[in-house]
């Protein structure tokens, strides 16, 4: 039976210019459910029977309980069981130091994960959970809704199940396998490579913009599914495609997935986890990392406790940039746009055009008070100045990873940089070295599916 708990809802509004469709939508399924039963009988109203489910009621139901496990599985939650993973990305990459004690996080933090972690296995079943929720329930309203080519709902859940394909492609080995569920029959998927993976997002995006439903969307949907294909086709190699894709995407444009205090399931685990002595904001992390304390930058506000984590070895610097446990994250946004946009003047070699979208985008936010931007006087030395612009507007927002494994992919995907360039190494400020990873393998389980035997490689 599904259960749909109304007002509780972790997937929380979107955006300030979707809220009063989602608002309406959670309106409509708690009036119909209500009409079936008295306020004072004992059936819960916020139980829909599974009889109801083939119905506009159940679809729009559906389509809530997937936005909810989307944002669980991007940004975790309060409960400080589930990482989420932007937190467990950022922890591979160079925006986290691990600062308590689970072996398991520590594994993902030193690059030397297993394949049997319980991070590693929560962060692969919640995305696998949202990404088979959001395509069932673009399937379930396309099918139920009496106009579904009136809404923009169908095509906000591919657009949001094409990030998931992103997330796959940017965090894991190549490999990983897509099952799917038909009536009583598991079907097991084959492995993808990563190419495949971002090409899956691209579809989803691509579906998204398609559907006739725009015409009544504000922009929001739209803006959504057109940064998601930006973002794909960076991860393709598609860079002048990418900066078409996204051109007309304002910069104040946002996309943002939405906490709030209680119950703990609905509170923003990025702040929970950097200012619980969990995760420690990282400085120039394995001698290679970005300073993003010492650089003192305001787009990541930090504060020094002067104490050390729970594992009371590692200092304690805590991420402001969520101040409380109700503060959005994003999903996509204008800022992206840009920098998309930029990334494809770097690959024209127009370094002077880089420079002015990079400056233009600064001053779009005068209250940060940030300075202007010389010209780079090399190819390389653009590169250090996009990526690091990428990495202090997107911290934490599941950017970075993918990131630094396109500084390290091949031309003409990525930029050739030798791994050791990019990503922490050496000794490990816990005891230990560092090691090899660049992306999350396949949990063990994965292998349960007769078609998979893990990662088919682990290059970036």
């Amino acid at each position: 039976m599904l259960t749909f708990k109304f007002g509780v809802i972790p997937g929380l509004l979107p955006s300030p210019r979707a809220r009063g469709r989602i608002r309406m939508t959670v309106a409509a399924a708690f009036l119909a459910a209500v009409s079936a039963c008295g306020l004072l009988d004992t059936d819960q109203p916020n139980i829909i029977d599974p009889n109801e489910i083939d119905s506009p009621e159940g679809a729009q139901a559906l389509a809530l309980g997937a936005l909810a496990d989307f944002a669980f599985a991007k940004d975790g939650d309060g409960t400080q069981f589930d990482d989420g993973l932007i937190l467990t990305s950022g922890l591979l990459a160079d925006e986290f130091v691990h600062s308590t004690t689970p072996p398991s996080q520590q594994e993902v933090d030193q690059r030397t994960t297993a394949l049997i972690n319980p991070t590693l296995s929560d962060v692969y079943r919640n995305l696998h959970k949202a990404r088979a929720g959001l395509e069932n329930a673009a399937a379930a309203l396309r099918q139920f809704l009496v106009a579904p080519d009136e809404t923009p709902d169908i095509a906000e859940m591919e657009s949001l199940a094409g990030y998931t394909y992103v997330y796959f492609g940017e965090t894991f080995c190549s490999g990983v396998p897509f099952s799917r569920v038909s009536g009583d029959s598991l079907i097991f998927g084959n492995p993808e490579t990563t190419t495949q993976m971002f090409e899956r997002a691209l579809a989803r995006f691509d579906e998204a913009l398609a559907e006739p439903g725009l015409v009544n969307d504000d922009g929001t949907i739209t803006n959504l599914a057109a940064v998601g294909r930006g973002r794909a086709l960076l991860g393709l190699g598609r860079f002048a495609e990418a900066g078409a894709a996204v051109a007309a995407v304002p910069t104040d444009f946002v996309y943002a997935t939405e906490h709030s205090d209680s119950p703990i399931r609905l509170q923003n685990a990025i702040f929970s986890y950097t200012n619980s002595g969990l995760w420690s904001v990282a400085d120039v992390e394995g001698g290679v990392g970005l300073p993003y304390l010492t650089a003192a930058d305001p787009r990541v506000p930090f504060l020094d406790t002067e104490d050390t984590g729970l594992d009371l070895i590692t200092p304690q610097f805590n991420l402001l940039k969520y101040p409380d446990a109700t503060a959005p994250v994003s999903v996509g946004d204008g800022i992206e746009a840009r920098l998309i946009e930029a990334e494809v003047q770097l690959q024209a070699n127009n370094l002077s055009g880089m420079t002015t979208t990079l400056n233009d985008l600064r001053d779009a936010f005068p209250d940060l008070l940030l300075g202007s931007l010389g010209t780079p006087g090399s190819r390389a030395e653009g590169e250090d100045l996009l990526f690091a612009e990428r990495a202090f507007w997107l911290y934490a927002t599941g950017h970075r990873l993918g990131d630094m494994r396109r500084l390290v992919r091949p031309a003409p995907l990525g930029y050739g940089r030798p791994v050791d360039t990019v990503f922490p190494n050496g000794d490990y400020h816990k005891g230990g070295s560092y090691g090899t990873d660049v992306n999350l393998p396949l949990p063990i389980e994965e292998q349960n599916n007769p078609n998979s035997a893990g990662c088919l490689d682990r290059n970036p």
